[in-house]
Formats: structure tokens, C-alpha cells, sequence
């Protein structure tokens, strides 16, 4: 029987499509999201302790190919953060996109400004984009 849960993450987001989960949870619903074609990219949010070192972590995430910034290995900024929200569906062609925050309790311990900000950040991305995308923090 499918949880509330996995029905968040193969529904169309809502404004705010953040999520907080246990890893138990995590482990029980990745093959789900598989079998239902959403493709589910992780990051370990543990040792994140930058703006610049959180647009790296998604940029490589997402699988953000080069030269789609430039000469750049990744940009450091938030409307390139929020480009790679938008573009992730032709990068990771998929029915829907989950990126799972692993080490999310140490992350926001030492980052709580940080962990903010990617949320503020997410809240402009999940507006009126081209894919539909979730975050999940798994502690």
C-alpha cells in the first residue's frame, strides 16, 4: 500500500514542494519513484557549507551538462540555481524530478541561514516553471 508520501512525490507539485522524511522512508520509496518514472537524484547535504558549495552540489545532482553556463564548471548564483530547476527536464528526461537532501539534520544544524535560503530559493522555482521538481530533506 503506497503512502502519503509517495503520493506527494508523483504529484504535481504544489507552490512549496519541499518535503522532510526519515531515511527509512527514503529507502522504502526511491524504487517506487523508479518504477513510476521519476527520476530521484541525491546530494549529500552534510558537508555543504556555502551558497557556492550548494549550486556545485546541485549542478552536478542534476546533471547539468558543460557548457550550458559557459566556460563555468557550474554557476554560483540564484538565477542559475533556478535555470537548473527549469532546464533538469532536459538533462534527466523523467514523468517528474525528487532531489533528496541526505545528512538534511546536520545540514540545517550547521547551515540553518543556508537551508533557508535553499528554500526561498525553491519557493520562486516551484512557480510557474517547466518541470516539476520536489525537494525533499531526508534527516
Amino acid at each position: 500500500m503506497e503512502t502519503q508520501f509517495f503520493f506527494d512525490l508523483t504529484a504535481r507539485p504544489a507552490p512549496c514542494a519541499v518535503h522532510f522524511c526519515e531515511p527509512d522512508d527514503m529507502a522504502v520509496i526511491v524504487p517506487r519513484l523508479a518504477e513510476h518514472g521519476v527520476a530521484v537524484m541525491e546530494i549529500d547535504s552534510a558537508s555543504i557549507r556555502t551558497p557556492e558549495e550548494l549550486c556545485r552540489a546541485f549542478a552536478l545532482a542534476l546533471k547539468m551538462p558543460k557548457g550550458w553556463y559557459g566556460d563555468e564548471e557550474y554557476a554560483p548564483n540564484a538565477n542559475a540555481f533556478l535555470e537548473y530547476l527549469d532546464d533538469v527536464h532536459e538533462w534527466v528526461p523523467a514523468k517528474g524530478h525528487v532531489v533528496v537532501m541526505r545528512g538534511a539534520e546536520q545540514f540545517w544544524k550547521v547551515n540553518a541561514r543556508l537551508a533557508g535560503l535553499l528554500v526561498e530559493w525553491w519557493q520562486f522555482a516551484t512557480g510557474p516553471r517547466k518541470s516539476d521538481i520536489h525537494l525533499v530533506f531526508v534527516w
